[in-house]
Order: structure tokens, then sequence, then C-alpha cells
């Protein structure tokens, strides 16, 4: 083990996505021995269709977690749908998980407002933080048209 493995130990990492694919894009985020949850924001619906659909939109997030879950390396204790808002969903998972780092998965059409969400905790400018803890945005491009 060289030196520089020596001090690379696992981190505790939440990724918090709200693309329907983001492994291949987030792999070289996340390390073999890092532990990971995984949550998937409930978004993409209006009022209606939260009341109509709530189920439905839960369960998509809910499958959408377990299977980024399995593709991404690391050792993954959680996979769960959770608060439709980015900054709710990563709150709730911090009060559960103590992460050492966040990786945010959006659509680069879907990033417009983050970085104010991000930086809502008076992180110093250019710091992407929440409750402490460094963020990592990784922005994929959406659908082809």
């Amino acid at each position: 083990m060289t030196a520089a493995n020596s001090t690379a130990a696992g981190r505790n990492v939440l990724v918090v996505s709200t693309v329907a694919e983001p492994a291949a894009a987030l792999g070289d985020q996340i390390r073999v021995d890092d532990v990971v949850k995984v949550v998937v924001p409930v978004v993409g619906q209006g009022i209606l269709d939260w009341l109509a659909n709530d189920e439905r939109a839960f369960s998509e997030a809910q499958e959408t977690a377990e299977t980024t879950a399995r593709e991404l390396p690391g050792t993954t204790v959680a996979a769960d749908a959770g608060e439709a808002d980015v900054a709710l969903a990563i709150r709730d998972a911090l009060a559960t998980f103590p992460a050492d780092v966040i990786v945010v998965a959006v659509e680069a059409d879907g990033y417009e407002g983050l970085d104010d969400v991000l930086a809502a905790d008076g992180s110093a400018a250019g710091v992407r933080m929440v409750e402490g803890v460094p963020v990592h945005v990784v922005t994929l491009a959406g659908p082809a048209a």
C-alpha cells in the first residue's frame, strides 16, 4: 500500500440525484471503500399529480435510488426516495447519515437555483456546503431532443 492509499480512507458519501440514470457519471466521484447513501427526490410532478399519483412517483424514485445504489462502487447502506425539494432531501438524509461529502447529480437545466440552496448555510463564496458538509455537483446532459 502506498502512502497516498494509506491516507485515503473510505468516506461516508451522500448521493442525491434528480436524474434517472446517474451512475455512469457518478462512478468517478465514489471510491470502492466509500460508504454510500443514495437519495432520489420525488420530483417532476405538480400538486395535482402529487395528490393523484403520490405512490407511483414515490415508487419510481425508490426504484431509481435502488438501481443507482447497485451500480455505484462502494458499500451502500441505504437507497431511498426523498423529499421533492433537493435541499430538504439533503437535510433529511444528513439527519440519519453522517456524510463526509455530498454528491448531487442534476440535469444541466436543473442546476439553475441550486447554488443559492447550497450556499445558504453561510459558506464561503465558491465553496458549496450544506450543514458544514462539502457538496460536489455533477451536471448531466438532459435527454436528446
